[in-house]
């Protein structure tokens, strides 16, 4: 299904990305920012990670 191959395309790209020195060396820099505290709150990723639709009637506001 459609499901199924979007799923397994998102699955497979994080694979990939996984293994990738750079990738790691950025996880490993964001990780240190956040222990350091510098990270975003949870409050601050669930503002941010919210769906465009979801933004839009605060921003009218």
């Amino acid at each position: 299904t459609a499901k199924e191959r979007t799923w397994l395309g998102a699955y497979l790209a994080a694979k990939d990305r996984t293994c990738d020195p750079l990738w790691q060396a950025e996880m490993a820099r964001r990780l240190k920012r956040m222990r350091a505290g510098h990270g975003v709150t949870e409050t601050q990723y669930r503002r941010l990670s919210r769906q465009p639709s979801q933004r839009a009637p605060a921003a009218a506001k």
